[in-house]
């Protein structure tokens, strides 16, 4: 059941039905089929929103910003992932990630029903739903649009780095982020240079952020691409290569001082430049979903960033809803009872540092996890590209 987001916490509401989904025919082959599939369904989705979100995001206020300026065709064809590298072999088509809106008869819409700014598009993502397990996830409200690699790029292209700082959770939507920008599903998210013959065998598809064998090459910043792509002998470039982005990975406040310094020294480039630097932020899981820890790894980053010249807007980024697989004596401290908790009251005190926030629970919900707790590709790419 999908839960609403408005700025004081509700009872539960039942998804509203979405006319053409029903509700899967549950049987024990088409059951097992979905856990060795390990749901894929929103690493790619999540990803595809953080770009847009994070281009929504207004730099130098938290006033809402006008509508979309990027160019959109509605035209779209049926599987955007076709030239993608793994396309085939991982299973995954954008059918299986995003469903356009459509008119009474059918239809696809060509310009409405779109969010008309972020903060319509942030109380779209973050409140909407399933109807039925595992379908496409439906935003509520307003829809988001899919962009193409070629736009994302020119979204990027407004910022001058993007940084993400967080735990694994953020660590997997970093790993989609690259898999877009590199156009490969099937190692996109990993330092393919740095696997054995074995692990490149093992290494594809979901299994890049499932297996620790795997996620433990997962691609740290772009700069490790750009110098070591191709010393293996496979190339996988990004379609485009001028943004710098980078991943820190935390597990509490404070963070290594290395980190903090990476993150000094990212802002006092290009001190007098005009482009932001966006943050997307989220600790969840590896404090044990620790409200103090939480707050003060929030105002340990805006601290930096506030003292530094430049205009660095954030996006905290809220935990994934607990999958079906979530261990027995995990339920009570990490279950969906303090999930939605820590979901509704940490982006309250986001919003009460003037950050923007984005729920990932609704957007997890009713999805398959290989571990209660992890998602595959298919669950990570849309409320923000």
């Amino acid at each position: 059941m999908a839960y609403p987001f408005p700025k004081v916490a509700t009872a539960p509401q039942t998804p509203q039905h979405i006319q053409g989904i029903e509700s899967p025919q549950i049987n024990s082959n088409a059951h097992h089929e979905k856990l060795i599939m390990a749901n894929k369904r929103l690493v790619l989705l999540t990803v595809l929103s953080l770009a847009f979100i994070v281009w929504l995001i207004d730099p130098f206020s938290h006033t809402v910003k006008g509508t979309d300026q990027i160019p959109f065709s509605p035209g779209l064809v049926d599987d955007y992932f076709n030239h993608f590298e793994g396309h085939q072999d991982c299973g995954i088509t954008s059918s299986d990630i995003y469903v356009r809106p459509r008119n009474l008869d059918g239809d696809a819409i060509r310009a409405h029903p779109y969010c008309r700014d972020r903060a319509t598009l942030l109380e779209a993502a973050s409140g909407g739903g399933r109807h039925g397990f595992d379908v496409p996830f439906h935003p509520i409200g307003c829809h988001y649009r899919w962009y193409t690699t070629t736009e994302i790029c020119m979204i990027l292209d407004r910022f001058d780095t993007v940084i993400f700082i967080g735990d694994a959770m953020l660590q997997a939507i970093y790993s989609g982020f690259n898999m877009l920008l590199r156009e490969n599903i099937a190692m996109g998210g990993l330092k393919q240079w740095e696997l054995t013959e074995s692990e490149r065998t093992t290494c594809r598809c979901d299994n890049q952020m499932i297996k620790s064998e795997c996620s433990k090459h997962s691609i740290k910043s772009s700069e490790e691409v750009q110098e070591n792509d191709g010393a293996s002998g496979h190339r996988s470039p990004y379609f485009c290569s001028r943004l710098p982005h980078v991943f820190l990975p935390i597990k509490g406040s404070p963070a290594p001082e290395d980190l903090r310094e990476t993150f000094k020294g990212i802002l006092s480039t290009n001190p007098d430049s005009y482009k932001p630097v966006p943050v997307i932020h989220s600790l969840s899981l590896a404090t044990s979903l620790s409200w103090p820890q939480a707050t003060a790894s929030m105002d340990e980053w805006v601290g930096i960033a506030d003292a530094s010249t430049r205009a660095v807007p954030f996006l905290w980024i809220g935990p994934n809803a607990a999958g079906h697989l979530k261990p027995p004596g995990q339920i009570m401290s990490q279950g969906n009872n303090a999930l939605w908790h820590y979901t509704m009251e940490m982006a309250k005190e986001a919003e009460s540092r003037g950050l923007d926030a984005l729920e990932m629970y609704n957007l997890t919900m009713q999805a398959t996890s290989w571990d209660g707790s992890g998602y595959g590709q298919k669950r990570k790419k849309n409320p923000a590209d």
